[in-house]
């Protein structure tokens, strides 16, 4: 009787403790674990709207860069910290969708692991061809020279479980090609191969081509997106050039460690959006080719969900092989 007692007592206190800690949050620097080295696309865009959340909520958000394979270094990071909301984690598609599918023995839980607090964005991405392709002007000029050498064609990935090889493989399923995957351990590597010829396409986030003067980086032939991108006018989306049933997208989101307070999810989510529609910030993601689609937590954890399940059914049939 006197356990049960305790017992209830315990869950009494706990109960009330935690709107107290709730509202007294955040008294105390937030860090935040970003997946990528300083300085690469995901990192510039989580700092801009960081550093405006970071105003509106009057604590410092420390950006902790931990990059490493599969993003494998920075979820683990976020599965063990604290619940207690100064450790907020910045993930991408990969590591929630692709990972599971990919990863023989993942570390953590994708469904269970992780509370997402909000959409930060939506990474447009796209197809390019190498600059030296002068005579590709669009997509079907590709696959064209695709289907008359078969097997001759180069694509540039980051291997195996990338975003470029998934796509890769399903260009060759769409078009019955055989293009050729060619793995690089870094973007700017990759980049050299492209404007080189050494490969000639691949499949990237778009931030580094709303550049590009005369097509010098390499020619943007579609994009994933609602709407045409105002930094890309000219370049087609998937659906206006036969891609209609490519269900993988890239996202940008916010996501903190299980067991965080509701409330704590609800005062960041709230921040972090006011600092998405923050005109400054808005116009700076727009310009580096992101969407802005600043979501609630359960809307984000809905299109997570969903998208997990969409992006497992893919990639299945492709018989990408896992991760050891």
């Amino acid at each position: 009787m006197l356990k049960s007692g305790l017992a209830a007592l315990a869950a009494v206190l706990t109960l009330s403790m935690a709107p107290a800690h709730a509202q007294n949050y955040p008294n105390k620097p937030i860090h935040v674990v970003v997946p990528v080295p300083a300085g690469a696309l995901t990192d510039v865009l989580a700092r801009k709207i960081a550093s405006v959340a970071s105003a509106k909520m009057g604590q410092p958000w420390i950006m902790e860069n931990k990059p490493g394979a599969n993003f494998l270094p920075a979820a683990e990071q976020c599965h063990y910290a604290a619940p207690d909301g100064y450790t907020l984690c910045i993930f991408t598609t990969s590591t929630l969708t692709f990972n599971p599918v990919l990863i023989e023995k993942l570390p953590y839980d994708p469904d269970k692991d992780f509370v997402p607090i909000i959409n930060l964005g939506m990474l447009v991405g796209g197809l390019v061809a190498s600059p030296k392709l002068t005579n590709v002007k669009n997509i079907d000029d590709l696959k064209k020279m695709a289907l008359a050498n078969p097997g001759k064609l180069n694509f540039g990935t980051y291997g195996p479980g990338s975003s470029a090889n998934v796509f890769r493989e399903y260009l060759n399923r769409q078009w019955k090609t055989n293009i050729v995957d060619v793995g690089y351990k870094g973007s700017n590597e990759l980049l050299a191969a492209l404007v080189a010829n050494e490969i000639q396409m691949t499949w990237t986030a778009l931030g580094s081509w709303a550049e590009n003067p005369g097509n010098s980086k390499g020619i943007v032939l579609v994009a994933d997106s609602l709407k045409r991108s105002p930094r890309m006018p000219d370049v087609p989306l998937y659906d206006e050039v036969g891609l209609h049933n490519y269900p993988i997208h890239t996202w940008m989101g916010l996501f903190a460690p299980k067991g965080t307070p509701p409330a704590i999810i609800d005062a960041v989510n709230k921040a972090t959006a006011e600092a998405i529609n923050d005109p400054g910030v808005n116009k700076f993601l727009v310009d580096q080719v992101v969407e802005p689609r600043p979501t609630s937590a359960a809307e984000f954890a809905k299109q997570v969900a969903e998208e997990r399940v969409e992006t497992a059914k893919i990639l299945t049939g492709l018989n990408i092989p896992k991760i050891r």
